[in-house]
């Protein structure tokens, strides 16, 4: 029935080949159901009973507004027939080259931008794009207008549905397209969501969308009231089964060393595959009657691959319940767990810190002396990933609260990978600082980095000796088909050659996702992190690439060169950017005050710039040269590790917020 996970004694290699996922466009394997019965990717003690049109899927948690499975099904029937409307044609296909992970070429259909905090109306918006056989691009509302703006230009929306509070952003991005294109992109039909007064899932009014020629914005939910859309929109005759593992069902956008965001392209299968796997290996936190009905907080954003995949289309495939936050607070958090009787939370490693560290958890932590629970005892457990988490906060929450934390390890590229198993001490304690072994149908390989082309010989990817650090690479259903092109859409009117260059790179020709993270694989199979090959900073679950912020920094004029590099603070759980910077008045050097104000100016124009996660929390290096390889590339080790010609004015531009008084996130 299933298949389960393989390893070798003498080679870095673990996991298994896929087992049989049907194909199907996600929005027909979202309402099939497909946890009901057993098969390849349910074993017996995972089989779900019937999901009932009644069952709240998502519940507002301020106000518990529901949203149940069947008004979900309904209301993105009914925006997908708003969407046709408008006259997107889902057969008016752009196809890429065949790659590796994708040999019939990658399919993307007209492009929907979606950039919506966690909400009520997130999932019928989404879905109700991928039923009307359209692409959806998801994008955080946390970007400025620059980076929107690049956004737009590769993806080019043919509708953009986006919050109220992102609309000045959005005019900006689309007048910063260029003048030959202004007549597209003044053509685009936009839709908005009003966080603060918006009562979804009451619906009221009857007018019609309409393509505007001024970008005048109109409500989202005039999407939902085209004529006969709840029986017009038929998804299987949209997406034809077959090609499920071609069509683009969502880009998602991950930072590159080049500075610039790669747009991401997962199929439907990739998506539906990611849900099964998750699901096949559930058993450790589905195993007890009493949770049988799963309760999870909605505070990872859902426009990430962790919250769009473990929560928003898990939680219909399953009929779980979420209680949607729009951003997390640690008390809102805290509250929450035992009203809700929360059965797994999904977080970040920051969180985890919290957990351990802060003393407002230390109320929800103590037990009642008869029963000897507290109000974390409903969780079974909790899965962190986006970025390395230490054993001692593990141990901490573990003692604390009661639940072990597990690590996961995913990618936007690859979904998820891997996790540890067991939710006791013991398996916590023997799985210490690993990210467990690969999910059900993935593979992961440490490939040889002493062989020209690392891993390759014969054209075969070649792996590491047991407990040999080497590059991790990934293969599986859930893999990326490729990276958008830039310029995919014009490059026919220009005259150019697609350059696929970025998918070539990232992908062997066997099929293999290189991740740039370096790690080793022991004898039992499981996967360590230890590095990275990439240059990427991971903040929280962000990634920041150091040359987007080396050009904003580089563009003051009273700067001569600037290099960026992560600095790990341990106190929560990540890495913030840190940026060494040489003055352009070399005397500059030599006056603290000058240095201060320099740096509080540099600090401005980064947060102008850019996302707030991408902010020099780090701190600010004045520095005499930046140190670089006889080809110009800075050294970034060297920084790191404060080598020769790195020591400086060290000035930090952001003071911390004391533990447990933490203001609500909106990374």
């Amino acid at each position: 029935m299933t298949n389960t996970t393989k390893y070798s004694t003498s080679e870095a290699y673990s996991g298994a080949p896929p087992g049989h996922v049907p194909l199907t466009n996600t929005f027909d394997w979202c309402f099939s159901q497909p946890f009901s019965f057993v098969n390849d990717y349910t074993p017996q003690a995972q089989v779900l009973d019937k999901i009932e049109d009644e069952r709240p899927i998502f519940v507002d948690n301020a106000s518990d507004r529901k949203l149940t499975f069947g008004q979900i099904r309904s209301d993105a029937l009914a925006l997908a027939a708003g969407l046709l409307s408008l006259g997107l044609n889902p057969n008016d296909i752009v196809k890429l080259p065949p790659t590796p992970t994708c040999p019939q070429g990658p399919e993307i259909a007209p492009v929907v931008l979606i950039q919506l905090p966690n909400s009520l109306a997130f999932t019928p918006v989404l879905l109700g794009t991928l039923a009307a056989g359209l692409t959806a691009t998801l994008v955080s509302p946390a970007l400025t207008s620059d980076e929107v703006a690049w956004i737009i230009q590769n993806s080019r929306p043919r509708a953009i549905i986006t919050a109220k509070a992102c609309l000045p952003a959005m005019r900006e991005a689309l007048k910063k397209q260029e003048p030959r294109d202004r007549a597209f992109f003044d053509a685009v039909p936009i839709y908005t969501f009003d966080a603060a007064n918006d009562h979804y899932p009451s619906v009221s009014g009857s007018s019609s969308p309409t393509s505007s020629k001024t970008n005048k914005p109109q409500d989202w939910k005039v999407l939902l009231h085209s004529s006969g859309s709840r029986t017009t929109v038929t998804p299987s005759t949209l997406i034809p089964s077959p090609a499920s593992t071609a069509r683009t069902g969502v880009i998602l956008w991950s930072s590159g060393t080049s500075g610039r965001s790669k747009g991401v392209l997962l199929s439907h299968h990739a998506l539906n595959f990611s849900g099964a796997h998750l699901w096949h290996d559930a058993s450790d936190y589905h195993s007890s009657a009493s949770v049988r009905q799963q309760r999870w907080l909605g505070y990872v954003p859902f426009y990430h691959v962790f919250g769009l995949v473990n929560i928003v289309l898990l939680a219909v495939m399953t009929g779980a319940t979420v209680y949607v936050m729009p951003a997390f607070s640690l008390d809102g958090m805290l509250a929450a767990i035992p009203k809700r009787k929360i059965t797994y939370l999904h977080m970040a490693p920051p969180i985890a810190v919290m957990l351990a560290k802060a003393p407002a958890v230390e109320k929800y932590a103590k037990r009642d002396p008869k029963t000897g629970k507290n109000s974390f005892s409903s969780i079974v457990a909790a899965v962190t990933g986006g970025a390395p988490l230490g054993h001692e906060v593990v141990v901490e929450v573990y003692k604390r609260c009661g639940f072990r934390v597990r690590l996961g390890y995913g990618l936007s590229e690859t979904c998820s990978t891997s996790l540890q198993r067991g939710t006791g001490e013991k398996e916590m304690v023997e799985q210490a600082g690993e990210t467990g072994v690969p999910h059900w149908g993935v593979e992961v390989m440490v490939a040889d980095m002493d062989v020209p082309a690392p891993g390759l010989v014969d054209g075969k990817t070649k792996a590491a000796g047991i407990d040999r650090e080497g590059e991790i690479l990934i293969r599986a259903p859930t893999l990326l088909s490729a990276y958008l092109p830039v310029g995919v859409f014009t490059v026919a009117r220009d005259g150019k050659e697609l350059d696929m260059s970025v998918t070539r790179e990232a992908l062997t020709a066997d099929g293999w996702f290189r991740t740039g993270d370096v790690g080793a694989i022991n004898k039992q199979g499981r996967l360590r992190i230890t590095d990275r090959l990439k240059e990427l900073i991971k903040v929280r679950a962000y990634q920041v690439a150091p040359a987007e912020l080396e050009a904003v920094l580089c563009s003051s004029p009273s700067v001569a060169d600037a290099g960026v590099a992560s600095v790990y603070d341990e106190s929560e759980a990540t890495e913030w950017p840190r940026a060494y910077v040489v003055p352009r008045k070399p005397e500059a050097l030599e006056n603290k005050e000058e240095l201060e104000k320099l740096a509080h100016e540099l600090r401005a124009l980064v947060e102008k710039r850019t996302a707030k996660y991408k902010w020099l929390m780090g701190g600010v290096v004045f520095v005499k040269q930046i140190p670089k390889s006889p080809s110009g590339k800075i050294l970034r080790r060297v920084l790191k590790s404060g080598g020769e010609g790195t020591q400086g004015v060290e000035i930090q531009v952001y003071q911390k917020k004391r533990r447990g008084a933490v203001a609500p996130s909106k990374l």
